[in-house]
């Protein structure tokens, strides 16, 4: 198994590089920005014309029919950018919506003209043929359609679907959040995991949406361990920082590594999917919240200012941690998940 990247995965990086940091640099979130939500969704319809939110649809349905080990090298662009989660939404609907073959729905997501947010389950909630139960919607103020998925399938239902929308603060300030209840609605496309694993791929897309985190923040770190001096030398001489830097590096590394495995096991169909896609999260989460905190650490009392940009990794890694099951979860499920070499 090859884990290093080809010649056509490094191009798909460099173009999404560039594009992301002239279009979505982590700036946008400084003030006079909004205090609460963005405006990543805009970028939709270019990263659309770029073919970015088809990656992995078949060319005959309108995708570019490439791989997940190439969907997973461009989450982790998305979390080096700190892209909405919503994106997310967006790309395995058009899965959900290709595979129910609703192809008036699938192409407005394609094209990025409808918006997906993400319903993630409070408590005892049912997915399927039938969804009830309370939900958190993540980005989903504006969005027509709603995103949710667990180990049995995955559902898009219309935000009009839900009742006793309340919005509440969230953790990260530059997203939405609200609490509403499903009382047995039929989703207007629903996926059986038999049909398409995409519980499978949330996980590993999220996971890799974490090794951005780490890598950023990593980064971060060792940049400015060069710079800041203390006694008269760069702070990054000092063995303490040294170590912490160090740490980190091995962090996202191993993260990385995971999240390649799972993505080739997945486009491979391979029986230990499901296994690696819960490792993929647990691994790159772990890293991405750890890799955040001592980021903050390294800035020194600079970290722990708004100011600065290190506290937006540590919230975003703590939101990706809730996603469709947070650590407790997926430990649990590990536990339960049969490996197979």
């Amino acid at each position: 198994m090859n884990l290093l990247l080809s010649e056509d995965q490094v191009q798909i990086v460099d173009t999404l590089k560039h594009f992301l940091s002239e279009e979505a640099p982590v700036s946008r979130f400084r003030p006079p920005a909004p205090q609460i939500g963005n405006q990543d969704h805009r970028l939709w319809p270019h990263l659309a014309e770029l073919g970015f939110l088809g990656v992995s649809i078949p060319e005959e349905s309108g995708g570019i029919g490439l791989s997940s080990a190439e969907e997973m090298v461009v989450y982790r662009e998305f979390g080096r950018h700190l892209i909405s989660p919503a994106i997310i939404g967006s790309m395995l609907g058009a899965r959900v919506a290709a595979a129910a073959g609703d192809t008036a729905l699938l192409h407005d997501l394609l094209s990025g003209k409808a918006r997906v947010g993400l319903g993630n389950p409070r408590g005892d909630a049912g997915i399927g043929p039938l969804c009830h139960g309370e939900f958190h919607l993540i980005e989903s103020i504006d969005a027509p359609w709603v995103l949710c998925c667990d180990e049995q399938g995955a559902a898009l239902l219309r935000r009009s679907d839900f009742t006793a929308i309340e919005q509440v603060h969230a953790m990260d300030h530059s997203l939405s959040l609200e609490r509403a209840h499903l009382e047995d609605v039929r989703p207007a496309a629903w996926v059986s995991i038999e049909q398409d694993a995409i519980y499978t791929r949330a996980l590993v897309l999220i996971g890799a949406f974490a090794v951005g985190l780490a890598e950023a923040t990593r980064d971060m770190a060792v940049e400015y361990a060069k710079i800041r001096e203390q006694f008269g030398r760069p702070i990054g001489s000092f063995q303490a920082i040294k170590h912490i830097c160090a740490d980190m590096a091995i962090r996202a590394e191993s993260a990385l590594c995971q999240a390649a495995v799972a993505s080739l096991t997945l486009a491979d169909n391979d029986a230990g999917a499901g296994f690696h896609g819960t490792a993929c999260k647990l691994v790159s989460i772990d890293a991405a919240l750890k890799n955040a905190s001592q980021n903050i650490q390294v800035h020194g009392a600079i970290g722990f200012t708004s100011e600065a940009d290190a506290h937006l990794y540590l919230k975003r890694a703590h939101v990706m941690d809730q996603l469709w099951g947070d650590t407790r979860v997926q430990r649990e499920r590990m536990l339960h998940t049969p490996f197979a070499g």
